[in-house]
């Protein structure tokens, strides 16, 4: 039977995104333990990577014992197995085939995609994600997402931009579970124009997800046809940025549209599901109760206690289909614990970097976000198309492949970006300049791979 929404000014969506913080980790640790059990038992690949590493289920009897002792998993450990086995679930697969809705798949920014599994309703998971869904509710991949977005404002009732991405699958069904009407649109260019009509006339409130792409097609419509980008944003509570962060200059046009607070990051919670901030902006929220989130250094894979920096590290609670425990995404975060003014008690993450992306140049640590901003500071580069060429992780040299629009003078350009970088990072840069679209090209458009090999 279906429990009414919450009313409009309660601003938390589940009880249990304030629930008192000992009993939070009581209920993530009872789930755990039945976690470990079940994933033992079906999941091939978890199965042999524990006995690899001696440890049984009967080992763990709490939540500290699991993260001193279960050993950490990868996407490289996956694809390894998926490729030795010709096995395309990777053995981690719980369940019969019978039991999958649908498929999605990582964007592969790191490697080739992997899948992920996906079923509707009750049985993936232990209950719905929160009161006044149906019983056909969303899975446990995104039970958190309805937490968020309603958080950010979004309402029964209201209309929702949606640009479709191919990964994690049908995405617009949630807007559908918060009673919104999903307006759905692609990245062809006469879609962004679509976008900005359809805004004006139907006042949508999300716009899901945003990206450098879209958010640069949407800076030379303003441009090349005078559109007041300021009463096609008037109606929006929420900005989504997806894939990679929103850059310092993006912000800045974002801001001057009035949409400065209105804009949130969705980020990666270890690939457990989604995590966003909420109207604080102090970081996006973990849902312990959907996952365990540890942090360890990068380089030792030791756990690092409380709060502090280090790479995220995250398990699955409720997960029926193809858990993940102890699975290392490569994420490198800022982690917050302790109860947010929002009132959730949930810890707080805050993205800086991933580790693959990480170079050292002299012995200095150089991450994309480092120079993203002296990118965007130049006219012609303006959009922030870039990727940092890391061959390996140690350099004596920064190199740095840029896009360019338009016709610019290349040399001029060249020194403006070198003077540049070398403000934010104190590192003379070789700089490659390219149009734009060769580096779209090399990935997806909402995300562009922001460093490369060669």
């Amino acid at each position: 039977m279906n429990h009414p929404l919450p009313p409009d000014d309660a601003r938390c969506f589940d009880p249990v995104e304030t629930l008192p913080r000992t009993a939070l980790l009581a209920l993530q640790q009872d789930r755990l333990l039945r976690m470990v059990e079940y994933a033992y038992e079906r999941s091939a690949f978890l199965r042999h990577h524990w006995q690899a590493a001696g440890v049984r289920p009967q080992d763990i009897k709490s939540t500290a014992d699991f993260c001193a002792l279960a050993p950490l998993m990868d996407k490289d450990q996956m694809r390894d197995w998926r490729d030795r086995h010709d096995d395309p679930f990777c053995g981690l697969l719980c369940t019969d085939l019978r039991d999958i809705a649908f498929l999605g798949s990582s964007s592969g920014t790191t490697g080739d995609p992997t899948l992920f599994n996906y079923s509707w309703g009750g049985r993936d998971g232990n209950q719905p994600a929160g009161p006044g869904l149906a019983p056909d509710g969303p899975a446990s991949y995104w039970g958190g997402t309805l937490r968020d977005w309603w958080e950010i404002g979004l309402r029964p009732g209201e209309y929702g931009v949606f640009f479709g991405l191919r990964m994690r699958g049908p995405m617009f069904r949630l807007l559908q579970q918060l009673g919104l009407t999903p307006i759905l649109l692609g990245y062809d260019p006469a879609d962004l124009a679509h976008f900005c009509t359809l805004s004006r006339q139907l006042r949508p409130t999300v716009f899901y997800a945003m990206t450098a792409y879209l958010g640069a097609g949407l800076v030379e419509l303003e441009r090349t046809q005078g559109i007041d980008m300021r009463d096609v944003f008037a109606s929006y509570k929420g900005i989504l940025f997806a894939g990679e962060p929103v850059g310092p200059k993006m912000r800045r046009t974002f801001e001057r549209w009035g949409l400065g607070d209105k804009i949130f990051n969705q980020t990666s919670f270890g690939d457990l599901g989604h995590a966003h901030d909420c109207r604080e902006h102090a970081g996006c929220h973990a849902w312990e109760d959907i996952g365990v989130a540890e942090i360890i250094d990068p380089v030792s894979g030791v756990p690092i206690g409380g709060d502090g920096r280090g790479e995220l590290v995250c398990s699955s609670l409720i997960n029926p289909l193809d858990p993940l425990l102890r699975y290392r995404g490569g994420d490198i975060v800022d982690m917050k614990r302790g109860r947010c003014e929002c009132g959730r008690t949930h810890s707080r993450f805050t993205p800086v970097g991933r580790s693959a992306d990480e170079l050292l140049v002299q012995g200095r640590s150089i991450l994309p976000m480092d120079v993203w901003g002296a990118i965007e500071d130049v006219p012609a580069t303006e959009h922030g198309v870039f990727q940092i060429v890391r061959p390996r992780r140690e350099m004596d040299v920064l190199t740095i492949r840029v896009g360019y629009a338009g016709s610019p003078a290349l040399a001029a350009v060249r020194s403006a970006l070198v003077d540049g970088v070398e403000a934010a990072v104190g590192l003379r840069a070789e700089i490659e300049l390219v149009p734009e679209q060769q580096i779209m090209a090399s990935g997806s458009r909402h995300k562009i791979p922001r460093t490369v090999k060669a």
